[in-house]
């Protein structure tokens, strides 16, 4: 099975904005007989998506309580394929950005193929050790050409 990484801003996207672009990307990773990927996070993914739904200005977008945060995210641990932490955590990957280096260290340690972000260092790399890295639009694009 595919696996892909959605870095934060396309998780929060897909709560934020019920059936939009990445709330579709989402749905793909469903899982049964019409799950397209596997979605793969790792705990500082979590960890970060969990501090942003707690934000004040996304938590009065979203109004979940603070039960309703927690069981988002021990589903999405649940559905998803936990990517185990890496001793390459101390390696600087994206200097402009270091905190981005847990999505491309998520995907290199799940053996993931692709990581679908709109952040700008991510995307300026294209591609990371066999992982490409993609825009929204584009994954979604080529998942329903199957194409990936």
């Amino acid at each position: 099975m595919l696996r892909v990484v959605l870095d934060t801003n396309q998780l929060i996207s897909a709560i934020l904005n019920p059936h939009g672009l990445a709330d579709t990307i989402l749905k793909a990773a469903g899982l049964g007989s019409d799950q397209k990927y596997e979605l793969v996070i790792s705990k500082s993914i979590t960890k970060e998506i969990g501090r942003v739904l707690r934000y004040p200005r996304i938590k009065k977008l979203h109004n979940w309580s603070e039960e309703k945060i927690d069981l988002f995210l021990a589903l999405l641990e649940e559905i998803a394929f936990v990517s185990g932490e890496t001793d390459e955590t101390s390696t600087i990957i994206i200097k402009a950005d270091p905190d981005d280096d847990k999505f491309l260290l998520a995907a290199l340690n799940a053996g993931a193929s692709y990581i679908v972000s709109r952040d700008e260092h991510l995307l300026s790399l294209g591609e990371y050790k066999g992982i490409t890295i993609l825009s929204p639009e584009v994954f979604l694009s080529a998942l329903k050409r199957g194409a990936l």
